[in-house]
């Protein structure tokens, strides 16, 4: 797909340059159409880039949640047993919740208390 949005993205700056070249021919301008044409190229040179720029964009990742209040890493990450601080049980780290503060909660599956989760300072 990166392929075909690229290929038609060259097609339109290939366009839009030929309408920039027509906007420049003596007998447009004679004709007052080099506005037009340079107005038409712009569009078509910035509507190629565009696509470039959708198909070629990393898509976003997304680690915590989904729909609103997903959350994207800072960096990579790698996780660890997680067990909770009341019962000392195995957690689903897919039961992770953002709260409005921005806070990351988690619910034992066990005793059903609930603890924040903390990262680690990176200094």
């Amino acid at each position: 797909m990166k392929i075909v949005a690229t290929l038609f993205a060259v097609f339109l700056w290939l366009i839009g340059v030929v309408f920039f070249l027509a906007a420049a021919h003596p007998e447009a301008v004679a004709q007052g159409k080099s506005v037009p044409r340079i107005i038409v190229g712009a569009v078509l040179v910035l509507g190629g880039a565009f696509l470039a720029y959708l198909a070629w964009r990393t898509p976003r990742r997304s680690v915590v949640g989904s729909g609103e209040g997903r959350q994207e890493p800072p960096g990579s990450l790698s996780l660890k047993a997680l067990t909770c601080p009341h019962c000392g049980g195995q957690v689903d780290p897919s039961s992770a919740v953002l709260n409005a503060e921005g806070t990351l909660s988690i619910t034992c599956g066990y005793c059903q208390g609930t603890f924040l989760i903390q990262e680690d300072p990176k200094w």
